[in-house]
């Protein structure tokens, strides 16, 4: 994703002098019928940004498909009252031929009880595993005002200090790191905004700054970008090295790492990608699958990948996520957060593109829904179209769309912060999330690999009492029949969200 300044001037000179691809470590033999995309190299952005090249490789690409979750319902008991019988008294002879008459047997009846109304419940459906809840945090004194409820981590990637508030004021409220152009660290927190500090600030300059949450290692290890060994137990090694050395500053701060291609099972991190994800507290991965064909072709190659699926869409987002999940000894032991790109992303090859606002939205919702615990964007940009940093220096109209997409997330953080619920709701090639808050469930759905837009109907769990659906931030009603509705989804990149009493 990016190339340290410290290598800037040695990888214009070979730009220069017409050597385009670093040499590759040995390819592992493999049989393919897929066609072998060729390396890019991504060009180096100016000093003020650290951009790191997506290198591809494609052996065979097979489908891994996804076990449905099934919802197990719990019948109502019914309480029949009981009647208490007194026993009969026993009549006793006198000498007299007067007999004694026998008292009447009462029955004394235990009255009925009132029928109390009850609310729906969920409380039958097994949850998803929860990576990043409260429990989690807690255990990072140092990253106090990140585990906070009502805050979804939406961070930039190496953005300038200078403009934080311009940043705070479109939606993010994270740095994963920060230029380290001269500037104080206070400049960035004093506005509010946090920071994983990266590698270039030194303890004296964060110190006890609350603001700075976590500490940043190397980026793309995974692939040998960010670190500098020949072979991935090499470049393993140095990552833990790192974190070790992190580890003993002692200040309660968690620690992160970026992750790229390792994730797909193909040649880069072969055997190690569970451990790079162990090594750190929570990780990101980027991967840009709209603007970058190349990364496409990687996908395609990938085991895991649905076999037909088209990685230019934003279900490949959530895909991502659900494979660094994979790589997990527990999956959801850990947070995992997902790149997406704001423009083009310094990508040099002819046919690269560029995310719209609406690819963007999609895409980042798409990870939520598969779980992704915060959204890292990666904004520096070589489309001539817009600046550099593509957060900042675009459009009134494209970035007044970026930030309602970035309000909408967090105006649900508070229900995002929630664990999830296994449900499957059932409408094909849609990907969905349950949650609930405050005697509301909130189902999320978008398109899923290898689905199409149109029409869908959705099943709701039997617990659901309601009997109409608030589409949130869309003004609208759905009536729900016989614990169904149904909905249009119009393009690849549609998601809605659906509140209903529970």
């Amino acid at each position: 994703m990016k190339l340290k300044v410290s290598i800037f001037v040695a990888v214009m000179a070979l730009a220069l002098s017409g050597c385009t691809t670093p040499q590759p470590q040995p390819t592992p033999s493999v049989t393919t019928s897929a066609p072998i995309p060729s390396s890019s190299t991504t060009p180096t952005p100016t000093a003020t940004a650290t951009v790191t090249p997506t290198v591809t490789v494609a052996p065979t690409a097979t489908a891994t498909p996804t076990p449905t979750a099934t919802a197990t319902v719990t019948p109502t008991a019914t309480v029949t009252p009981t009647a208490t019988v007194t026993p009969t008294a026993t009549v006793t002879p006198t000498p007299t031929a007067t007999a004694t008459p026998t008292p009447t047997a009462t029955a004394t009846v235990t009255p009925t009880p009132t029928p109390t109304a009850t609310s729906g419940t969920l409380s039958n459906l097994a949850r998803i595993p929860w990576d990043g809840g409260p429990g989690y945090w807690t255990k990072f004194p140092g990253a106090a005002r990140l585990n906070n409820p009502n805050l979804f981590p939406v961070s930039v990637f190496f953005g300038k200090p200078e403009h934080a508030a311009r940043l705070k004021d479109l939606g993010v409220n994270v740095y994963q790191e920060a230029e380290h152009d001269g500037s104080t660290m206070t400049s960035i927190t004093d506005t509010g905004m946090l920071v994983i500090a990266g590698q270039e600030w030194t303890r004296s300059e964060v110190g006890a700054n609350d603001g700075v949450v976590a500490w940043a290692t190397f980026d793309e290890c995974d692939m040998g970008l960010g670190c500098s060994g020949s072979n991935t137990q090499e470049n393993l090694q140095q990552m833990t090295n790192l974190v070790e050395k992190i580890r003993a500053y002692g200040d309660g701060r968690p620690i992160n790492a970026n992750y790229s291609k390792g994730i797909l099972g193909t040649w880069w991190a072969s055997g190690t990608m569970d451990d790079f994800l162990a090594a750190v507290d929570f990780a990101s991965v980027d991967n840009y699958a709209y603007t970058s064909p190349p990364v496409g072709d990687a996908f395609r190659a990938s085991p895991a990948w649905p076999e037909g699926a088209n990685p230019a869409v934003s279900a490949a987002y959530g895909w991502q996520v659900d494979r660094m999940r994979s790589f997990q000894a527990t999956p959801g032991e850990k947070p995992n957060w997902l790149f997406v790109e704001s423009a083009r992303p310094y990508l040099g090859e002819s046919n690269a593109r560029t995310i719209t606002p609406e690819q963007m939205e999609g895409a980042m919702w798409s990870g939520i829904i598969h779980e992704a615990r915060g959204i890292s964007i990666f904004q520096h940009n070589n489309d001539p179209a817009y600046g550099n940093y593509s957060l900042v220096d675009i459009p009134d109209d494209r970035r007044a769309k970026i930030k309602a997409a970035l309000a909408g997330i967090q105006a649900l953080a508070p229900v995002l912060n929630t664990q999830s619920y296994e449900w499957n709701a059932g409408a094909a090639g849609t990907d969905t999330m349950l949650k609930a808050k405050d005697g509301s469930a909130y189902l999320f759905a978008g398109i899923g690999l290898n689905g199409a837009p149109g029409s869908k109907t959705l099943t709701l769990p039997a617990g659901i009492t309601g009997n109409q659906v608030e589409v949130v931030g869309e003004g609208r009603t759905i009536q729900v029949t016989e614990g169904k509705f149904t909905d249009s989804f119009a393009n690849e990149y549609t998601h809605h969200i659906y509140k209903i009493t529970i």
